[in-house]
């Protein structure tokens, strides 16, 4: 048994397919298929059921892979564990970053990380809130950068800034009907259900009237496309202050504050394991990004930060 062939097994289970999974790992479908035979045979155990399409594993195939994950893991610390003795830092850090912020901060940070640590790939994964928590717990990811604080089990958070809150408009939209207490819910656009940043909107917005007798209904996970149609159908959408540093300069007169009392905000922070090899070109990751942003979304003083809601066990 070696660990090639414990990769090959994790890789098969993953697509289902042995001609994706040899073409993932840049082999034959033969050889791939003979590795597999020769681990089976060597532990005594059928892992995959072949019968079935897509390829699945047994039932004690399935227990044996996720201790094999774990195996390979522990494999990949001990690597990232030599590489990070060094004095230099290097290595590939695979983060998670969910899609209402992925857009609008990786250009920030992205480009002039590489410069500053060449010798750190960075490997971004847009991914939904449960996926990056997941990832991030079972190994996939090294860290995850979502809208904080959570609970979740098996990993830890650390706040890195804070987003607030603010109305875009269509110019068809009069100033004085641009507030919470006076929107028209029929124009109101926010992304779909099952996002946490809708999920924080609710917090301050009655979502419930949103599609109440509308003749139109946009079901969207992207804020730029929320922008969109605001620009083209016209009403109204909720924008994180991120968002806001890409409109041009006609777009900017259409964003109004938030009147709700104390200025509604959003936390987004990095979770990571608590132990990890990689800690090292986390921290850097931290300040770097810290650095990127604006100084004025650093502070959450005279701020409400919305609970997000997420509990993960």
């Amino acid at each position: 048994m070696t660990l090639q062939q414990l990769n090959y097994a994790l890789q098969l289970q993953k697509y289902g397919n042995f001609g994706e999974a040899a073409h993932h790992l840049k082999i034959s479908q033969p050889a791939l298929s003979l590795q597999i035979s020769k681990l089976e045979k060597e532990m005594g155990l059928l892992i995959f059921d072949r019968s079935r399409s897509p390829v699945v594993p047994t039932v004690e195939g399935r227990a044996f892979l996720d201790k094999a994950s774990g195996v390979v893991h522990q494999a990949d610390d001990l690597k990232e564990f030599a590489l990070n003795t060094s004095d230099s830092l290097s290595g590939t850090l695979k983060i998670g970053i969910i899609p209402t912020l992925a857009p609008f901060l990786v250009p920030l940070f992205a480009y002039s990380f590489q410069e500053k640590y060449p010798g750190i790939s960075l490997d971004i994964n847009e991914v939904i809130t449960e996926k990056t928590v997941v990832g991030v717990r079972d190994g996939q990811l090294d860290a995850g950068i979502l809208s904080t604080p959570i609970n979740a089990s098996g990993v830890e958070s650390f706040p890195l800034f804070y987003e607030k809150f603010f109305l875009y408009s269509s110019p068809k939209v009069p100033k004085r009907q641009r507030t919470l207490s006076t929107i028209d819910y029929r124009k109101l656009w926010l992304l779909d259900e099952g996002n946490c940043f809708r999920d924080q909107v609710n917090d301050f917005c009655n979502v419930s009237k949103i599609r109440e007798n509308k003749d139109f209904i946009y079901r969207s996970n992207s804020i730029d496309a929320l922008i969109r149609i605001v620009d083209s159908k016209g009403g109204m959408t909720i924008l994180p202050e991120l968002t806001t540093l890409i409109l041009n300069e006609e777009q900017e007169e259409n964003i109004s504050e938030i009147n709700t009392g104390k200025t509604k905000a959003r936390e987004v922070g990095l979770i990571k394991r608590p132990r990890t090899n990689k800690e090292n070109m986390i921290s850097v990751l931290m300040d770097h990004i810290v650095a990127s942003i604006p100084k004025n979304m650093l502070n959450s003083k005279k701020l409400e930060v919305v609970d997000p809601n997420i509990h993960m066990v």
